[in-house]
């Protein structure tokens, strides 16, 4: 049986807050706040406590799940009341907070309002009246700034008005972020599957690491690192094409291989 590792939570906790620092400037640039974050958590974590469940080989209960996870027994009752039903995690009846943003302009689209309300109007519904019937705690003010800043409103002359082209996705960057989450997310199981798994075959996870250099260096060493990468993945590409053409139709090739590089300096 496998047993549960301890460890130093609060080393552990303090790695983790470091990599945190680069992924809540990405969320709150995209206008994910802390409480929508949090809420998104929830099942993330009652899904990893499940795992480690099964990792030490222990009955999934209410109490177990909930002291694993850190969730309150009323949400993980709720999640495995949803998976037991059928339906996702994400659709389990968990507590929720409000994001006021996102919700004013839901409720902007959803009534078929004019794209341009005046901000404030005594004599007509306003931007200010469409803020308060969502919340009556944020200022209608603060709430316009959030939206601007994420180019979902634009306000000129008191009159805001809404962005509908902020509606449409844009592809490109849509899978710019993805290559990017699918990228980090092979590196941290590299990384992860070598500390949690010594005795097994370790993953590549390494970094050249240089400092006190000037900014000529740094420029060398950027230049030099983009023409070994051209090379080398050249190579392992060709060698991957062989390999796929080779396995094509095998009951087993159900496989994917991941091999990345970065550079980053400051």
């Amino acid at each position: 049986m496998n047993h549960l590792s301890t460890g130093n939570a609060e080393f552990n906790l303090q790695q983790v807050l470091l990599l945190m620092d680069d992924l809540v400037q990405w969320l709150i640039r995209s206008g994910v706040g802390y409480n929508d974050f949090s809420a998104a958590l929830k099942s993330v974590f009652y899904q990893q406590a499940i795992h480690e469940l099964e990792r030490i080989e222990q009955k999934q209960t209410v109490s177990s799940i909930s002291l694993l996870s850190g969730l309150h027994r009323k949400d993980v009752t709720a999640f495995k009341k949803a998976l037991e039903s059928g339906q996702t995690l994400t659709q389990a009846s968990v507590s929720e907070p409000i994001s006021v943003p996102s919700r004013v302009v839901g409720l902007w689209i959803a009534e078929g309002l004019e794209k341009q309300l005046p901000f404030s109007d005594k004599d007509q519904f306003s931007f200010e009246d469409l803020v308060r019937r969502v919340s009556v705690e944020r200022h209608p003010r603060s709430v316009l700034s959030e939206l601007e800043r994420l180019n979902i409103v634009s306000e000129n002359e008191g009159v805001v008005s809404l962005q509908q082209y902020s509606f449409v996705p844009d592809t490109a960057m849509h899978e710019a972020r993805k290559i990017l989450t699918r990228n980090v997310h092979s590196h941290l199981q590299a990384g992860l599957h070598n500390l949690f798994k010594p005795e097994e075959i370790p993953y590549l996870e390494q970094a050249v690491r240089a400092d006190e250099l000037t900014v000529e260096s740094v420029q060398l060493l950027h230049e030099k690192s983009l023409i070994l990468w051209k090379e080398f993945s050249f190579q392992l590409l060709k060698l991957a094409m062989e390999r796929c053409e080779q396995d094509d139709g095998k009951a087993d090739a159900v496989k994917e291989f991941r091999f990345g590089v970065y550079q980053y300096y400051e």
